[in-house]
């Protein structure tokens, strides 16, 4: 749920992490009172994700659907 307040990250109606606006004009604490954009990618390796594995590439995703919605 986005709104010009906060951001409250959920997942299946269960609300996982809320980001608070700081209301203090800061644009760089607080972008999202501008058009945003969906990116969904592969990411391989790194930090996290350890040494690569040839073997397994390419990769692919597939992705049954993504679904936003607007605030009324």
């Amino acid at each position: 749920t986005w709104d010009a307040d906060r951001i409250v990250i959920g997942v299946n109606g269960v609300d996982y992490h809320t980001y608070a606006n700081p209301g203090n004009g800061d644009r760089t604490r607080w972008p999202f009172d501008r058009p945003q954009y969906l990116l969904l990618n592969v990411a391989v390796g790194g930090v996290l994700g350890g040494a690569v594995d040839n073997s397994r590439l390419p990769a692919s995703m597939e992705v049954d659907w993504v679904r936003v919605y607007r605030k009324q």
